[in-house]
């Protein structure tokens, strides 16, 4: 595993040191396309516990995968550029207890909430809207911003991303100013190698997850 170096430097060195480190540690940020990073709280405790010998990571495309522990992550590495955050789906052992979310990075200078009361989610696939922006929702907790998505619908979003060509993208509709930006904009290229990475560590079939 390569250490970073310049953890608490500029986000400019550290965008630098990211790129030649391991997935593990790109993990530990939420990025943004241009340079400055957040620190990913609800996934950072653990994987800063993890030692070399028990963590394992897996890159292919945009996308890498971690083995911490008894979980499974896979991720997106980076955004396109003026967009943010990441896309994060997590597996227990056996494919239990499976979510995914968009964790957004908040901008330099940004302090209050990236989205209002009245906003709502939205995903379009390759420039097309999905019917699965309906079971995503705003959340706001300790650990920052995020979109998640309605339990027992990680199967559809699989197959979703699986099918996706170019671009996958979170949007929120802004309710108040009649227009929809998109947050996260990300590559599906790898997807489907970093999830069957993590299929065999955590010992589950990604076509066919358990219910619970």
């Amino acid at each position: 595993m390569t250490a970073c170096r310049g953890f608490f430097i500029s986000a400019r060195i550290i965008y630098q040191c990211l790129e030649g480190c391991s997935p593990l540690f790109r993990l530990l940020f939420r990025t943004t396309g241009d340079v400055s990073m957040k620190f990913q709280t609800h996934i950072a405790a653990s994987l800063l516990a993890a030692t070399a010998a028990s963590a394992t990571t897996f890159e292919s495309g945009n996308w890498a995968a971690a083995h911490v522990g008894h979980a499974c992550y896979v991720f997106t590495q980076f955004p396109a550029k003026h967009t943010s955050g990441a896309l994060v789906l997590t597996f227990y052992n056996q494919g239990h207890n499976a979510s995914v979310s968009y964790n957004y990075a908040q901008w330099p200078g940004e302090t209050e909430a990236p989205w209002g009361a009245n906003d709502y989610p939205a995903l379009e696939l390759d420039g097309e809207p999905s019917w699965l922006g309906d079971e995503m929702f705003t959340h706001d907790g300790p650990g920052g911003y995020s979109i998640e998505m309605t339990d027992g619908m990680l199967s559809e979003f699989i197959g979703a991303i699986d099918a996706t060509k170019s671009t996958i993208d979170v949007m929120i509709e802004r309710e108040s100013q009649k227009e929809t930006v998109v947050f996260g904009r990300f590559s599906p290229e790898g997807f489907g190698q970093a999830l069957q990475r993590a299929g065999e560590w955590c010992q589950f079939d990604p076509s066919n997850l358990p219910v619970s």
